[in-house]
C-alpha cells in the first residue's frame, strides 16, 4: 500500500502530530491499457490444380527463398521470444516476419495448425516493436473434405509502405535527440536509466491517445499506454545495443498490462516505465504540487518484487531475475540496509548538493523498513536532514516496495 503524507514539525510542550495518510487517487494498478493483437480467421476450398505454383509465386514475389529465411533466422540472434522458443518454429517465425516487413497478403505459411500459428505471431509481436504497422492478422484455413491443406497469412495493417517512409524520418529524430545526452562510454545501466527517465519525461499517460499499442504514440504524439511505454523502451535499447523484450499479463486487479525484460551486464531485470511516471502512483492534495517526475521503484527489479503488483502471462517463459546489483537503488547509493544516520546524511546531502527536489531510498526489508519509518516519520527524526528551517515535510512511503521519499 502507498501512503503519502504531510510530517508536521513539534514545537515545545506539543503532543507528537501524526502523519495524516493520503489515499492516492489513482493507483499504479489502474495504469493499464493493454490490448492484444487482433486475430481473424476464414475457410475456403482448395481446388485449382495449380494453385501450389501461384503460392510459392506469390512467397516469392515478396523476398521469401530459402536464401532470405536463412539470413533472417540468422539475423534474430539475441531476440529474446525467437531464442526462447522451440527451434522446430524458427522457419514459420522468419516467414512471418518477412510477410509483415513487406506487407504481405496471402501468402502461404509452413503450418496447418492456428494455435502454432498465434504462438509465433506473438513471438514475433513482442520481438520487434519497430514493425508498428501491424495491429494483428488474419488467417485462411484451404480445405479439402475435413484436410486442412494450408494456412495463408495477412497482417493487418495500419499504414502504407509510403506512410512508413515519413514516420521513420520523425522516429529517427526522437531516437537523436535521446541518445544525444547518452556519453560514448556510457554503460548498459547508464543506457536503461536514460532511456526510462527519457521517455517518462516526454510521454503523459492518455488512454485514448492515438496509436497507443505501438512506437508512435510516444515518438510522434508523446501520448501512450502501457504497451506502447514499453514497445517504446524497447525499440531505443535495442538500437543502443541493449538486449530488451517486451513482457505482457495483468496487474493484481485484473487488467492487461506490458513492460521489459532487460539484460545489464549478462543479469536479466523487470523494467516497467509507464509505472515510473510517479504522478500515477502519487496523487492527492499533499503531494500534488511536489510529484515526482519519475519514480524508480520499477526499473531494474527482480522477479519476487515484479510479481508483488504484476503477473507474468508471456507467450514465452521468463528467467527468474534474482541480481539485484544494477537495481536503480542499489547503483545510486539509495539502498539502506540498516538505519543508519552516516548513509541518510549522505543521501540528503547530495540530493541538495544536486538541487534535487525530492529523496528516495529504498530499504532492504520489511524490518528495516519498519525502524526507518518509525525513526524518521514516528520519531520525527526526519528533520535532523533536512537542511532548511522548515516544520513540515511532504512524503509518502510504499509498503509493497520498501521506500520512502521525502520532498526537500
Amino acid at each position: 500500500m502507498l501512503v503519502a503524507g504531510i510530517l508536521a514539525g513539534c514545537s515545545a510542550g506539543q503532543d507528537d502530530l501524526p502523519a495524516a495518510p493520503i489515499q492516492p487517487s489513482v493507483t499504479s494498478s489502474e495504469v493499464t491499457g493493454y490490448r492484444a493483437p487482433e486475430v481473424n480467421s476464414a475457410d475456403a476450398v482448395a481446388t485449382a490444380d495449380d494453385e501450389e505454383t501461384q503460392l510459392e509465386a506469390a512467397r516469392e514475389a515478396i523476398g521469401i527463398t530459402q536464401e532470405q529465411l536463412e539470413q533472417t533466422m540468422a539475423e534474430q540472434a539475441g531476440k529474446y521470444a525467437y531464442e526462447t522458443m522451440d527451434e522446430s518454429y524458427r522457419l514459420l517465425y522468419a516467414e512471418l516476419l518477412l510477410i509483415m516487413q513487406k506487407q504481405g497478403e496471402n501468402i502461404k505459411v509452413s503450418t496447418n495448425d492456428s494455435d502454432i500459428l498465434q504462438y509465433v505471431f506473438q513471438c514475433v509481436y513482442n520481438d520487434h516493436p519497430e514493425i508498428y504497422w501491424v495491429d494483428g492478422y488474419s488467417y485462411v484455413r484451404h480445405t479439402r473434405g475435413d484436410e486442412i491443406l494450408y494456412l495463408t497469412f495477412t497482417g493487418k495493417y495500419t499504414y502504407s509502405l509510403e506512410e512508413i517512409r515519413v514516420n521513420q524520418i520523425y522516429i529517427d529524430q526522437y531516437k537523436a535527440t535521446c541518445f544525444a545526452y547518452i556519453p560514448n562510454n556510457a554503460s548498459e545501466y547508464e543506457k536503461v536509466k536514460h532511456v526510462y527517465e527519457y521517455i517518462i519525461e516526454n510521454t503523459d499517460y492518455v488512454i485514448s491517445a492515438r496509436d497507443n499499442q505501438n512506437i508512435l504514440s510516444v515518438f510522434l504524439y508523446g501520448e501512450s499506454v502501457c504497451q506502447g511505454y514499453a514497445k517504446a523502451t524497447q525499440y531505443l535499447l535495442n538500437e543502443l545495443g541493449v538486449a530488451c523484450t517486451m513482457v505482457v499479463g495483468r496487474v493484481h486487479s485484473g487488467e492487461g498490462h506490458a513492460w521489459n525484460l532487460v539484460q545489464i551486464d549478462g543479469a536479466y531485470y523487470y523494467v516497467d516505465t509507464t509505472w515510473g511516471d510517479a504522478s500515477y502512483i502519487i496523487e492527492g492534495e499533499a503531494a500534488s504540487e511536489a510529484a515526482m517526475p519519475v519514480s524508480y521503484e520499477y526499473l531494474n527489479i527482480t522477479t519476487e518484487q515484479l510479481q508483488l503488483t504484476h503477473v507474468i502471462e508471456n507467450v514465452v517463459p521468463m528467467p527468474h531475475c534474482m541480481e539485484t546489483a544494477n537495481n536503480y537503488y542499489v547503483r545510486e547509493n539509495l539502498y539502506l540496509t540498516a538505519y543508519d544516520t552516516a548513509v541518510l546524511g549522505n543521501m540528503f546531502d547530495t540530493a541538495y548538493a544536486e538541487g534535487a527536489d525530492s529523496v528516495t531510498f529504498k530499504c532492504a526489508d520489511s524490518n528495516v523498513f519498519s525502524f526507518v519509518c518509525d525513526e524518521l516519520i514516528g520519531n520525527q527524526q526526519i528533520f535532523n536532514f533536512l537542511h532548511s528551517e522548515t516544520t513540515s515535510v511532504v512524503y509518502s512511503v510504499s509498503e509493497e516496495q520498501l521506500t520512502l521519499s521525502f520532498w526537500l
